[in-house]
């Protein structure tokens, strides 16, 4: 605690005003995608949903996804299914786009991920479970893959009798889904789309590069280390886990800082830093959402 009280938190409020560029952004990009599907959303109908479900996903992994949907449902009167199409969207371009930055990250920074990767997945993996396997385990990993084999075997043969045994409601489902990401495939101005990812991804960076600046000791770090730790930090927070990835996203912020030649205190500052700064303003746009959401239902009874 000693460390983060001597930093300088002006750099606090434009981080601040960074992310709620971002979710901006990411509402302006949510609202195409449900015009793609034949609806319309108003805009703070959308940022309310959007702010709600980030603040329950803090508490409840993945559950904010469906409370979105189901926001934006009572508020504009649109399907729930094909919105969830929209948003399984999202995520798939999410993970496309968090593919993209790693590909990049590993050009750039080759040699400390490199050395990140060999420190905390080749090594572990080798020693877990390789030896393991070599020591004579060999058992379990065949037993293993050929129960996979066997599963994906079954669900191929008998897909026509399990989809006819179905129960309605579940088929239903699964084809209102489709058409809705179907629908979505056909979006208009794609390259407005793909303009909101790069800002949105533009502001991502931001967020994490601005904190460096609160300490003399972090202030040293490069826009390269900025990368690599936005990159390692955002996959530590894809890690379903309550408080937005806590624990494993400061273990892999400070194992990266670490590489670019601070200490490990530092590395924990900054990463408990970035990950208290994200959780105020993730409550803080919650609460803001929930009021925009009752103020507009109380205006409609």
């Amino acid at each position: 605690m000693g460390k983060i009280s001597s930093g300088d938190f002006g750099w606090f409020y434009l981080v601040m005003i960074v992310s709620l560029v971002v979710y901006v952004l990411r509402v302006l990009r949510w609202l195409m995608l449900i015009k793609a599907i034949g609806h319309e959303a108003k805009f703070h109908s959308a940022f309310s949903a959007l702010s709600i479900s980030y603040m329950v996903s803090f508490v409840v992994p993945r559950l904010g996804d469906v409370t979105r949907c189901l926001s934006v449902k009572k508020q504009s009167n649109i399907p729930f299914i094909p919105l969830l199409g929209t948003v399984i969207i999202e995520r798939v371009i999410d993970i496309i786009s968090l593919l993209i930055v790693l590909l990049v990250t590993l050009v750039l920074q080759f040699h400390e991920i490199i050395e990140f990767m060999q420190a905390y997945v080749f090594k572990p993996f080798y020693e877990g479970v390789i030896l393991k396997v070599i020591g004579g385990n060999t058992f379990f990993l065949v037993a293993g893959v050929a129960s996979i084999v066997l599963l994906v075997f079954l669900f191929y043969y008998f897909r026509k009798y399990i989809r006819e045994r179905s129960p309605k409601r579940i088929v239903s489902f699964i084809e209102s889904l489709k058409q809705g990401i179907a629908s979505v495939l056909k979006l208009e101005n794609k390259k407005i789309f793909i303009v909101y990812t790069i800002l949105i991804w533009l502001g991502y960076y931001l967020m994490t590069y601005f904190w460096f600046f609160v300490f003399k000791e972090t202030a040293v770090l490069t826009w390269g280390a900025c990368l690599s730790i936005l990159t390692i930090g955002t996959i530590g927070r894809s890690v379903p886990i309550q408080g937005g990835g806590m624990g494993a996203y400061h273990f892999l912020v400070m194992s990266v800082v670490m590489l670019y030649g601070l200490s490990s205190d530092w590395g924990k500052a900054l990463a408990t830093l970035i990950h208290a700064g994200q959780t105020f303003f993730t409550f803080a746009m919650g609460l803001i959402g929930l009021l925009i959401f009752f103020v507009d239902y109380w205006r409609k009874k």
